[in-house]
Protein backbone atom coordinates (compact mmCIF):
# COMPACT_ATOMS: atom_id res chain seq x y z
CA UNK A 1 0.00 0.00 0.00
CA UNK A 2 1.27 3.42 -0.42
CA UNK A 3 1.27 5.65 2.21
CA UNK A 4 2.06 9.36 0.77
CA UNK A 5 -0.42 11.04 2.36
CA UNK A 6 0.78 9.76 5.35
CA UNK A 7 4.03 11.25 4.60
CA UNK A 8 2.76 14.72 3.32
CA UNK A 9 1.66 14.50 7.07
CA UNK A 10 4.33 13.97 8.85
CA UNK A 11 6.66 16.61 7.04
CA UNK A 12 4.07 19.01 8.57
CA UNK A 13 3.88 17.59 11.93
CA UNK A 14 7.49 17.86 11.93
CA UNK A 15 7.85 14.15 12.10
CA UNK A 16 9.87 13.34 8.53
CA UNK A 17 11.74 15.70 6.43
CA UNK A 18 11.35 13.59 3.14
CA UNK A 19 9.19 14.46 0.58
CA UNK A 20 6.45 12.23 -1.01
CA UNK A 21 6.24 11.20 -4.68
CA UNK A 22 3.73 11.06 -6.95
CA UNK A 23 2.45 13.67 -9.25
CA UNK A 24 0.91 16.29 -7.10
CA UNK A 25 3.11 16.42 -4.15
CA UNK A 26 2.05 19.81 -2.74
CA UNK A 27 1.33 19.71 1.12
CA UNK A 28 -1.46 21.53 2.81
CA UNK A 29 -0.33 25.09 4.69
CA UNK A 30 -0.33 25.14 8.39
CA UNK A 31 -2.81 26.90 10.08
CA UNK A 32 -1.65 26.86 13.34
CA UNK A 33 2.28 26.75 14.34
CA UNK A 34 4.39 26.27 17.52
CA UNK A 35 6.15 29.95 17.87
CA UNK A 36 9.39 28.51 18.82
CA UNK A 37 10.11 25.52 16.65
CA UNK A 38 7.89 26.98 13.75
CA UNK A 39 6.14 23.61 12.90
CA UNK A 40 2.88 22.32 12.64
CA UNK A 41 1.05 22.61 16.21
CA UNK A 42 -2.40 21.83 17.33
CA UNK A 43 -5.34 24.50 17.31
CA UNK A 44 -6.90 23.35 20.33
CA UNK A 45 -3.50 22.93 22.99
CA UNK A 46 -1.22 25.40 23.93
CA UNK A 47 1.48 26.39 22.31
CA UNK A 48 -0.67 26.53 18.93
CA UNK A 49 -0.73 30.29 17.64
CA UNK A 50 -2.20 31.00 14.14
CA UNK A 51 0.54 30.76 11.51
CA UNK A 52 1.55 34.28 10.32
CA UNK A 53 2.41 33.33 6.72
CA UNK A 54 -1.63 34.25 6.39
CA UNK A 55 -2.36 37.57 6.00
CA UNK A 56 -6.40 37.95 6.33
CA UNK A 57 -9.24 36.09 6.05
CA UNK A 58 -12.73 35.99 4.69
CA UNK A 59 -14.40 38.91 5.89
CA UNK A 60 -18.33 38.43 4.16
CA UNK A 61 -20.68 36.26 3.11
CA UNK A 62 -22.37 37.21 -0.40
CA UNK A 63 -24.18 34.38 -1.82
CA UNK A 64 -24.78 30.58 -0.04
CA UNK A 65 -26.53 28.44 -1.82
CA UNK A 66 -26.72 24.28 -0.68
CA UNK A 67 -27.45 21.64 -2.76
CA UNK A 68 -30.57 20.51 -0.72
CA UNK A 69 -33.07 23.07 0.54
CA UNK A 70 -34.34 20.38 2.81
CA UNK A 71 -30.89 18.99 4.21
CA UNK A 72 -30.36 23.03 4.79
CA UNK A 73 -33.37 23.80 6.81
CA UNK A 74 -32.79 20.63 8.93
CA UNK A 75 -28.58 21.00 9.73
CA UNK A 76 -27.47 22.52 12.08
CA UNK A 77 -24.60 22.80 9.78
CA UNK A 78 -25.79 25.64 7.28
CA UNK A 79 -24.68 28.70 8.94
CA UNK A 80 -22.94 30.68 6.45
CA UNK A 81 -20.93 33.06 8.73
CA UNK A 82 -18.69 30.24 10.28
CA UNK A 83 -16.66 30.02 6.82
CA UNK A 84 -15.58 33.41 8.31
CA UNK A 85 -12.54 34.58 10.14
CA UNK A 86 -9.14 32.44 10.66
CA UNK A 87 -9.32 28.61 10.48
CA UNK A 88 -10.28 27.10 14.36
CA UNK A 89 -9.27 23.65 13.11
CA UNK A 90 -12.49 22.74 15.06
CA UNK A 91 -14.48 19.43 13.30
CA UNK A 92 -18.06 21.20 13.58
CA UNK A 93 -16.75 24.97 12.95
CA UNK A 94 -17.71 24.61 9.48
CA UNK A 95 -20.65 24.97 6.58
CA UNK A 96 -21.88 22.31 4.74
CA UNK A 97 -22.63 22.71 1.08
CA UNK A 98 -24.86 19.67 0.76
CA UNK A 99 -24.59 16.92 -1.58
CA UNK A 100 -26.42 15.28 -4.55
CA UNK A 101 -27.94 12.10 -4.74
CA UNK A 102 -28.24 10.20 -7.77
CA UNK A 103 -32.16 11.56 -8.61
CA UNK A 104 -31.17 15.32 -7.64
CA UNK A 105 -27.79 14.71 -10.64
CA UNK A 106 -30.23 13.16 -12.87
CA UNK A 107 -33.00 16.40 -12.85
CA UNK A 108 -29.79 18.78 -13.83
CA UNK A 109 -30.08 20.69 -10.18
CA UNK A 110 -26.75 22.31 -9.17
CA UNK A 111 -24.05 21.56 -7.01
CA UNK A 112 -24.27 23.96 -3.25
CA UNK A 113 -21.42 26.40 -3.28
CA UNK A 114 -20.53 29.90 -1.37
CA UNK A 115 -18.94 32.90 -2.35
CA UNK A 116 -16.83 35.10 -0.10
CA UNK A 117 -16.03 38.75 -0.26
CA UNK A 118 -12.24 40.29 0.81
CA UNK A 119 -12.16 43.85 1.70
CA UNK A 120 -13.42 46.34 -0.49
CA UNK A 121 -13.86 45.37 -4.07
CA UNK A 122 -14.55 49.00 -5.09
CA UNK A 123 -11.33 50.41 -3.49
CA UNK A 124 -8.23 49.28 -5.99
CA UNK A 125 -5.78 49.68 -3.22
CA UNK A 126 -7.87 47.93 -0.42
CA UNK A 127 -5.12 45.51 1.34
CA UNK A 128 -7.17 42.83 1.93
CA UNK A 129 -7.72 41.84 -1.81
CA UNK A 130 -5.73 38.50 -2.56
CA UNK A 131 -3.31 39.21 -5.22
CA UNK A 132 -1.27 37.35 -7.52
CA UNK A 133 2.46 37.13 -5.73
CA UNK A 134 5.17 35.15 -5.91
CA UNK A 135 4.11 31.19 -4.10
CA UNK A 136 0.69 30.23 -3.05
CA UNK A 137 -1.89 33.14 -2.89
CA UNK A 138 -4.74 31.61 -0.74
CA UNK A 139 -5.95 28.29 1.20
CA UNK A 140 -8.77 26.76 1.62
CA UNK A 141 -9.84 24.66 4.95
CA UNK A 142 -12.24 21.97 5.03
CA UNK A 143 -13.03 19.19 7.95
CA UNK A 144 -11.35 16.53 5.89
CA UNK A 145 -9.46 13.50 8.00
CA UNK A 146 -7.09 11.07 7.83
CA UNK A 147 -8.01 6.98 7.78
CA UNK A 148 -7.02 5.10 10.58
CA UNK A 149 -8.35 2.46 9.55
CA UNK A 150 -8.22 -0.30 5.67
CA UNK A 151 -11.75 -2.03 5.46
CA UNK A 152 -13.80 -3.42 3.21
CA UNK A 153 -15.95 -0.41 2.46
CA UNK A 154 -13.55 1.27 0.75
CA UNK A 155 -11.27 2.64 3.15
CA UNK A 156 -7.15 2.73 3.09
CA UNK A 157 -5.53 3.82 5.93
CA UNK A 158 -3.29 6.48 5.65
CA UNK A 159 -5.47 7.90 3.11
CA UNK A 160 -8.17 10.77 2.99
CA UNK A 161 -11.58 10.66 4.05
CA UNK A 162 -12.20 13.74 1.25
CA UNK A 163 -14.91 16.03 0.43
CA UNK A 164 -13.81 18.06 -2.54
CA UNK A 165 -14.51 20.99 -4.39
CA UNK A 166 -13.65 23.41 -7.42
CA UNK A 167 -12.51 26.80 -6.39
CA UNK A 168 -13.50 29.77 -8.23
CA UNK A 169 -12.33 33.65 -7.92
CA UNK A 170 -13.66 36.97 -9.06
CA UNK A 171 -13.04 40.69 -9.06
CA UNK A 172 -16.01 42.12 -9.67
CA UNK A 173 -18.17 39.76 -7.98
CA UNK A 174 -19.92 38.69 -11.47
CA UNK A 175 -17.14 36.89 -13.68
CA UNK A 176 -15.63 34.15 -12.11
CA UNK A 177 -12.42 31.96 -13.12
CA UNK A 178 -11.76 28.39 -11.93
CA UNK A 179 -9.08 26.58 -11.27
CA UNK A 180 -8.05 23.81 -13.40
CA UNK A 181 -8.46 20.89 -11.82
CA UNK A 182 -6.92 17.42 -11.60
CA UNK A 183 -8.30 14.15 -10.28
CA UNK A 184 -6.65 10.92 -11.11
CA UNK A 185 -8.69 8.34 -8.50
CA UNK A 186 -10.04 5.62 -11.06
CA UNK A 187 -12.96 4.50 -9.66
CA UNK A 188 -15.63 5.59 -7.30
CA UNK A 189 -14.75 5.20 -3.56
CA UNK A 190 -18.71 4.91 -2.36
CA UNK A 191 -19.97 6.77 1.07
CA UNK A 192 -17.38 5.08 3.31
CA UNK A 193 -13.73 5.58 0.65
CA UNK A 194 -10.98 7.03 0.97
CA UNK A 195 -8.44 9.44 -1.74
CA UNK A 196 -4.97 9.28 -2.12
CA UNK A 197 -4.32 13.28 -2.02
CA UNK A 198 -1.28 12.99 -4.39
CA UNK A 199 -3.79 12.03 -6.95
CA UNK A 200 -5.40 15.48 -6.53
CA UNK A 201 -4.23 18.82 -8.12
CA UNK A 202 -6.47 22.07 -7.48
CA UNK A 203 -9.34 20.64 -5.41
CA UNK A 204 -10.09 22.02 -2.25
CA UNK A 205 -10.74 19.32 0.59
CA UNK A 206 -7.38 17.09 -0.11
CA UNK A 207 -5.85 18.00 3.34
CA UNK A 208 -6.40 17.29 6.83
CA UNK A 209 -8.27 19.94 9.51
CA UNK A 210 -9.52 17.64 12.21
CA UNK A 211 -8.52 16.14 14.84
CA UNK A 212 -5.84 18.43 15.85
CA UNK A 213 -4.46 18.72 12.51
CA UNK A 214 -5.46 22.27 11.17
CA UNK A 215 -3.85 22.17 6.87
CA UNK A 216 -5.24 23.90 4.21
CA UNK A 217 -5.03 23.28 0.26
CA UNK A 218 -3.13 26.23 -1.56
CA UNK A 219 -4.24 27.92 -4.38
CA UNK A 220 -1.64 29.77 -6.73
CA UNK A 221 -3.21 32.24 -9.01
CA UNK A 222 -0.66 31.92 -11.38
CA UNK A 223 -2.85 28.81 -12.57
CA UNK A 224 -5.09 31.37 -13.98
CA UNK A 225 -3.04 33.69 -16.32
CA UNK A 226 -3.62 32.35 -19.31
CA UNK A 227 -7.64 32.26 -18.99
CA UNK A 228 -9.49 34.58 -21.00
CA UNK A 229 -10.92 36.11 -18.59
CA UNK A 230 -7.92 37.25 -17.05
CA UNK A 231 -6.64 38.13 -20.73
CA UNK A 232 -9.58 40.34 -21.42
CA UNK A 233 -9.27 42.29 -17.90
CA UNK A 234 -12.57 41.02 -16.48
CA UNK A 235 -10.91 39.55 -13.94
CA UNK A 236 -7.72 41.41 -12.51
CA UNK A 237 -5.39 38.22 -10.71
CA UNK A 238 -4.14 41.10 -8.52
CA UNK A 239 -7.58 42.39 -7.05
CA UNK A 240 -9.63 39.35 -6.33
CA UNK A 241 -12.48 40.03 -3.86
CA UNK A 242 -14.62 37.11 -4.20
CA UNK A 243 -13.80 33.32 -3.79
CA UNK A 244 -16.50 30.99 -4.81
CA UNK A 245 -16.63 27.31 -3.35
CA UNK A 246 -18.53 24.81 -5.61
CA UNK A 247 -18.81 21.53 -4.13
CA UNK A 248 -18.40 18.58 -5.93
CA UNK A 249 -20.21 15.54 -5.76
CA UNK A 250 -18.39 12.40 -6.24
CA UNK A 251 -20.42 10.39 -8.44
CA UNK A 252 -18.02 10.54 -11.52
CA UNK A 253 -20.37 12.89 -13.19
CA UNK A 254 -18.37 15.96 -12.51
CA UNK A 255 -15.30 16.40 -14.16
CA UNK A 256 -11.93 18.27 -13.21
CA UNK A 257 -9.99 20.09 -16.30
CA UNK A 258 -6.74 18.15 -16.88
CA UNK A 259 -6.81 18.93 -20.67
CA UNK A 260 -5.32 22.62 -19.51
CA UNK A 261 -2.69 20.53 -17.24
CA UNK A 262 0.31 19.38 -18.18
CA UNK A 263 0.60 15.47 -17.77
CA UNK A 264 3.70 13.33 -15.60
CA UNK A 265 5.34 10.92 -17.71
CA UNK A 266 5.37 13.31 -20.67
CA UNK A 267 8.91 14.64 -20.20
CA UNK A 268 10.92 16.28 -21.86
CA UNK A 269 8.14 17.62 -24.29
CA UNK A 270 5.43 17.16 -21.83
CA UNK A 271 2.38 17.86 -23.17
CA UNK A 272 -0.85 18.17 -21.41
CA UNK A 273 -3.39 15.43 -20.64
CA UNK A 274 -5.92 14.44 -23.19
CA UNK A 275 -9.27 14.69 -21.74
CA UNK A 276 -10.56 15.68 -18.66
CA UNK A 277 -11.07 12.99 -15.81
CA UNK A 278 -14.42 12.21 -13.75
CA UNK A 279 -13.82 13.39 -10.25
CA UNK A 280 -14.57 10.48 -7.57
CA UNK A 281 -14.69 11.25 -3.60
CA UNK A 282 -17.10 10.35 -1.07
CA UNK A 283 -20.46 10.02 -2.48
CA UNK A 284 -23.18 9.74 -1.40
CA UNK A 285 -23.01 11.77 1.71
CA UNK A 286 -25.46 13.06 4.36
CA UNK A 287 -25.54 14.77 7.86
CA UNK A 288 -23.01 17.49 7.14
CA UNK A 289 -22.93 16.13 3.44
CA UNK A 290 -20.76 17.22 0.73
CA UNK A 291 -17.79 19.86 1.40
CA UNK A 292 -17.62 20.92 4.51
CA UNK A 293 -15.95 24.91 4.52
CA UNK A 294 -14.30 26.02 7.58
CA UNK A 295 -12.31 29.11 6.15
CA UNK A 296 -10.64 30.45 3.44
CA UNK A 297 -7.19 32.05 4.15
CA UNK A 298 -5.26 34.83 2.50
CA UNK A 299 -1.08 34.74 2.15
CA UNK A 300 1.76 36.91 2.06
CA UNK A 301 4.14 36.56 -0.58
CA UNK A 302 6.70 33.88 -0.08
CA UNK A 303 9.62 35.73 -1.53
CA UNK A 304 11.93 33.04 -1.03
CA UNK A 305 10.66 30.33 -3.31
CA UNK A 306 13.51 27.67 -1.71
CA UNK A 307 11.50 27.88 1.48
CA UNK A 308 9.68 24.62 0.29
CA UNK A 309 7.81 24.24 3.71
CA UNK A 310 6.79 27.20 4.04
CA UNK A 311 8.34 28.46 7.78
CA UNK A 312 9.56 31.53 6.66
CA UNK A 313 13.15 30.35 6.76
CA UNK A 314 15.62 28.70 3.81
CA UNK A 315 17.69 26.11 6.15
CA UNK A 316 18.44 22.46 6.48
CA UNK A 317 14.63 21.44 6.35
CA UNK A 318 14.50 22.78 2.78
CA UNK A 319 17.98 21.29 1.89
CA UNK A 320 17.16 18.40 2.90
CA UNK A 321 13.80 18.25 0.73
CA UNK A 322 15.77 19.38 -2.04
CA UNK A 323 18.39 16.31 -2.25
CA UNK A 324 15.33 13.76 -1.86
CA UNK A 325 13.48 15.23 -4.81
CA UNK A 326 17.67 15.50 -6.91
CA UNK A 327 17.42 14.66 -10.34
CA UNK A 328 13.61 13.44 -10.31
CA UNK A 329 11.18 14.47 -13.25
CA UNK A 330 7.38 15.60 -12.51
CA UNK A 331 5.88 12.21 -11.60
CA UNK A 332 8.36 10.59 -10.26
CA UNK A 333 8.89 8.83 -7.05
CA UNK A 334 10.95 11.53 -5.03
CA UNK A 335 9.32 14.53 -6.68
CA UNK A 336 8.48 17.05 -4.92
CA UNK A 337 6.70 20.07 -6.90
CA UNK A 338 7.99 23.11 -5.05
CA UNK A 339 11.64 21.99 -5.29
CA UNK A 340 11.24 22.73 -8.69
CA UNK A 341 13.20 26.50 -8.65
CA UNK A 342 14.66 27.45 -12.24
CA UNK A 343 13.49 30.37 -14.23
CA UNK A 344 11.47 28.17 -16.52
CA UNK A 345 10.46 25.68 -14.09
CA UNK A 346 11.32 22.84 -16.52
CA UNK A 347 9.70 20.15 -14.12
CA UNK A 348 13.15 18.15 -13.64
CA UNK A 349 15.36 19.02 -10.62
CA UNK A 350 18.80 19.70 -11.71
CA UNK A 351 21.77 21.93 -10.82
CA UNK A 352 19.44 25.34 -11.95
CA UNK A 353 17.33 24.56 -9.26
CA UNK A 354 20.65 23.72 -6.66
CA UNK A 355 21.48 27.26 -8.03
CA UNK A 356 18.38 29.08 -6.85
CA UNK A 357 18.26 27.61 -3.85
CA UNK A 358 22.00 28.67 -2.92
CA UNK A 359 21.27 32.10 -3.75
CA UNK A 360 18.29 31.99 -0.66
CA UNK A 361 20.31 30.05 1.68
CA UNK A 362 19.49 31.64 5.29
CA UNK A 363 17.30 34.11 4.57
CA UNK A 364 14.17 35.35 6.25
CA UNK A 365 10.54 36.09 4.85
CA UNK A 366 9.66 39.69 5.93
CA UNK A 367 6.33 38.29 7.81
CA UNK A 368 8.85 35.71 10.02
CA UNK A 369 10.84 38.49 10.81
CA UNK A 370 7.74 40.97 11.88
CA UNK A 371 5.82 38.16 13.52
CA UNK A 372 9.34 37.52 15.27
CA UNK A 373 9.62 41.06 16.63
CA UNK A 374 6.30 41.06 18.23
Amino acid sequence: MRTRTITVLLVYLGAATVAPGGPYTEPGINGCIDPITWRHASPLLSPGVLNPIFRGWATAVVEYTPADRTWSGLSIWNDPNRALGPATGQNFDIVSLGDLDRQEIGQGLAPGQITLAFGDPCDPNDPAAIRNGPGYDLAVFENAFLSLLTTTLGSQRGQMLAELAYVEVSTNGRDFVRFPSVSLTPAPTGPYGTTEISNVHNLAGKHPNANGVCLGTPFDLDDLATGPLVRTGAVDLNRIHYVRIVDVPGSGDFFDEADACIAPGTGPDWTNYATPHPIYDQWPTWGSGGFDLEAVGVLHAQELSADFDLDGIVDGRDLAALATAWQSRFGDEQWNTRCDLGPHKDLFIDGADLAAFAAQWGRVERWRAEFKEK
